[in-house]
C-alpha cells in the first residue's frame, strides 16, 4: 500500500497499522470473544444466574456503544494519543476489577469499564487513523480488521492457559490487563500527530478519489456529518452494523453453553468458537481486497446472507454439518459485514466526516446489547437458547432487504451550496 506522494515512510505506515492491529487483537481477545468462555467458571464459583451473566455482557456492549462518541470528541480536541492513553487506563482498571471480582457488582463495573475502554482504543480511533494514513482504505481496513479479529481466535485459549497453568480464571483477566497496558503505551509513543499528519490525510483523500476503480461508488460531494445524518442510507448502513453485532454478541455470549447443552464437550465448543473467529478474521482481509475491486454493497448483501445462515444453523442444528455451517456463516458473515459497513460509510459520505459518522453508527448499535440479557432470560425460563437465536435472525433478514433496495445518497443542492459558502 505504499504511495509516491506520502510524507510518511512505508515503514511508519505499516508500524502504525501493526500497533493498532495489536491493540484491536488484544482488546478483542479479552472482551467480547473470551468473556463467554470465562463466564461458566465465574458463574459456578460465584453462584450467579445466567440472567446475571447476560446482564454483565449487556453492560459491556452498552458501555461500548454509549461511549463510542466520546473518543471522537476527544480526538478532535486533544488528539489520538490522549484518547488511547485514557482508554488504556480505563481498561487497566476494568481488568483489575474483574480479576478481583467476588460479587456481582465488581463484575458489572469491570465489564462496563472494558466496554468504555474498547471504544477508546479499538475501531473508532483505529479506522480514523488508518483511513487518513492509507490511500487504499478498504485493503488497510481489511488488514486491520483481520489482525485484530484474530484476537477472537486466541481469546478463549488465554482462559484455558490461565486455568491449566495457574488454576484460576482470574489470571485470564490479569494477563490481558498487562498485555493491553504495554501495547497502549507503546502505540502512544510511536504515533505522530500535527500539521504533517493533516497534510498527508488531505493528499490521501485527494489521490484516492482520482484513482478510484470503475464500478465502485465513491462520492464526489463534500459531505458534513450533519448532512449525512439526514440521509436514510446512513441509517440502513448503521442498521447493518447493528445487526451483525446483534448476532455476534449473542453468539459469543452463549454459543459455548448452547453447544455443550447439545452434548458436545466444552473444549470442542470453545474450538468451534475459535474456528468461527478465525474465519471471521480471515474474511476481513479477503473482503478488504475484494472491496478495492467490487462494489462493497454487494459484499455487504452477501455477508448478511451468510450471517443469517450461520445463526439458523446454530439454533436448529445438532450435527457436525450444522456446526460447520455455523462456523462458516457466522465467521465469514460477521467479518465481511464489519468491513463492508465501514467502507460503505466512507465511500458514500467521504473521509472527512467519517470519524463522527462511525462513532454515531457505534452509538446506534448499542441497541444490539440488550440481546444477551434477553437470551439469558430465555435460557433461564425455557432451558434452551434456541428460541433466542431464532428471534435475533429476523433483524438481519429485514436489513438485507433494505440493502438490496438502497442506492447511493446525493447531496441536495442547497446543502452543497452551504458547504461551499
Amino acid at each position: 500500500m505504499p504511495n509516491t506522494y506520502s510524507s510518511y515512510s512505508t515503514y511508519y505506515q505499516w508500524t502504525v497499522l501493526s500497533l493498532f492491529s495489536l491493540l484491536f487483537f488484544l482488546v478483542s481477545a479479552a472482551t467480547f470473544t473470551s468473556l463467554g468462555v470465562v463466564l461458566p467458571s465465574m458463574i459456578k464459583e460465584l453462584n450467579w444466574s445466567w440472567a446475571d451473566a447476560g446482564l454483565g455482557f449487556t453492560f459491556l456492549g452498552l458501555a461500548c456503544g454509549l461511549s463510542s462518541y466520546l473518543p471522537a470528541i476527544i480526538i478532535r480536541r486533544a488528539g489520538v494519543r490522549v484518547t488511547l492513553f485514557l482508554g488504556t487506563l480505563i481498561l487497566t482498571v476494568g481488568f483489575a476489577s474483574l480479576y478481583n471480582a467476588h460479587g456481582i457488582t465488581a463484575y458489572f463495573v469491570g465489564t462496563t469499564l472494558l466496554g468504555i475502554g474498547f471504544s477508546f482504543v479499538a475501531t473508532v480511533p483505529g479506522t480514523h487513523v488508518l483511513g487518513r494514513l492509507f490511500e487504499k482504505q478498504s485493503l488497510a481496513f481489511g488488514v486491520y480488521f483481520t489482525l485484530g479479529g484474530l484476537g477472537g481466535v486466541v481469546g478463549p485459549w488465554i482462559y484455558f492457559l490461565a486455568v491449566n497453568v495457574w488454576g484460576s480464571w482470574r489470571m485470564h483477566w490479569g494477563l490481558c490487563g498487562v498485555l493491553l497496558a504495554v501495547a497502549g503505551v507503546l502505540t502512544c509513543l510511536v504515533l505522530r500527530e500535527g500539521e504533517r499528519e493533516q497534510a498527508h490525510a488531505a493528499q490521501v483523500a485527494k489521490h484516492s478519489k482520482s484513482q478510484g476503480k470503475a464500478g465502485i461508488y465513491r462520492t464526489d460531494d463534500q459531505w458534513t456529518a450533519s448532512q449525512a445524518l439526514r440521509t436514510w442510507q446512513f441509517y440502513v448502513i448503521a442498521a447493518a452494523y447493528t445487526s451483525f453485532l446483534l448476532c455476534g454478541i449473542t453468539v459469543n455470549s452463549f454459543a459455548v453453553a448452547h453447544i455443550t447443552d447439545r452434548g458436545f464437550s466444552p473444549e470442542m465448543a470453545a474450538g468451534l468458537l475459535s474456528a468461527q473467529a478465525f474465519l471471521n478474521a480471515l474474511s476481513r482481509v479477503v473482503g478488504g481486497a475484494i472491496g478495492e475491486i467490487f462494489e462493497p454493497k454487494k459484499l455487504l448483501a452477501g455477508s448478511l446472507a451468510l450471517l443469517i445462515a450461520g445463526v439458523l444453523a446454530l439454533s436448529l442444528g445438532t450435527s457436525w454439518s450444522s456446526l460447520l455451517v455455523f462456523c462458516g456463516g457466522i465467521g465469514i458473515g460477521y467479518g465481511m459485514t464489519f468491513l463492508a459497513t465501514s467502507v460503505m460509510l466512507s465511500n458514500y459520505f467521504g473521509r472527512g466526516p467519517y470519524l463522527e459518522l462511525f462513532s454515531v453508527m457505534n452509538l446506534i448499535s448499542t441497541l444490539a446489547c440488550f440481546s444477551p440479557l434477553l437470551a439469558g432470560a430465555i435460557k433461564d425460563s425455557t432451558g434452551s437458547f434456541t428460541t433466542a437465536f431464532l428471534s435475533i435472525v429476523i433483524v438481519p433478514v429485514l436489513v438485507l432487504l433494505a440493502i438490496l433496495a438502497m442506492r447511493p445518497p446525493k447531496l441536495v443542492q442547497a446543502d452543497a451550496a452551504a458547504v461551499v459558502n
